[in-house]
């Protein structure tokens, strides 16, 4: 008489393989999104952060937000226009109002590659060399605001894709960040929200389902006067 043994038989392998195999495909994408959701959590801190720091630069310099070019002295900046940089704005708030790169880049954005090094130009530097160099920050900004311009303007989001001020579906692109479903936005009065980006890969008003965030409109943005700038 042959003695019983413990051995798994090829079809009840089978079915512990093809039933780990259904939990690995229910799990995973739960697990993505979570880890999504956590990385645009992340995301609009940072971005507040940032926003509380031009609120902090505003005061100092009668209301206005940072709007021009590098220079040895604020006032003596060239006004910034459509096609410049957003890091050279963001450069202002170098080392008077913030004193890390970090919360400038952004997980899975193609505008920031990499980690920044925390490298800083010297205080009174009269040209962005270290601060804020290309690939070290993520984020777009609207030029040519004040602190007391309508708290729903846009201040900064999420950089867009090289055709301002559309998302990209594509998350190997710039401006791909979430795929064309979301974008972190931070408002003139440094309050921030995660918005659903509409159909047309574009942020739209509140209330308004045709007009975009970041682009002119009556009453609103102009792109002459407050041009979008998207990060370097």
């Amino acid at each position: 008489m042959k003695t019983p043994h413990s051995a798994f038989t090829l079809i009840e392998l089978l079915v512990v393989i093809t039933i780990i195999a259904i939990l690995a495909s229910i799990a995973l994408p739960v697990f993505n999104g979570v880890t999504e959701r956590a990385n645009q959590t992340k995301d609009l801190s940072n971005a507040k952060q940032i926003g509380l720091a031009l609120k902090l630069f505003a005061s100092d310099n009668n209301g206005a937000f940072p709007s021009k070019g590098p220079a040895a002295d604020y006032n003596a900046g060239t006004d910034l226009t459509a096609g410049a940089a957003s890091n050279d704005a963001f450069w202002w708030l170098f080392p008077s109002y913030l004193k890390s790169e970090d919360i400038f880049a952004a997980a899975g954005s193609k505008w920031s590659p990499g980690n920044p090094d925390n490298t800083i130009d010297p205080a009174g530097s009269s040209s962005r060399t270290e601060t804020l160099k290309a690939g070290e920050n993520t984020y777009a900004y609207v030029s040519g605001l004040t602190d007391t311009t309508n708290p729903a303007f846009p201040l900064l989001a999420d950089g867009f894709s090289t055709a301002v001020p559309v998302y990209d579906t594509n998350k190997a692109n710039k401006g791909g960040i979430w795929a064309a479903n979301k974008a972190i936005v931070i408002f003139c009065d440094a309050s921030g929200q995660i918005m659903k980006v509409g159909s047309d890969k574009k942020l739209k008003r509140s209330g308004n389902a045709t007009q975009g965030l970041f682009e002119t409109g009556t009453d609103w943005l102009d792109t002459g006067v407050t041009p979008v700038l998207n990060p370097e």
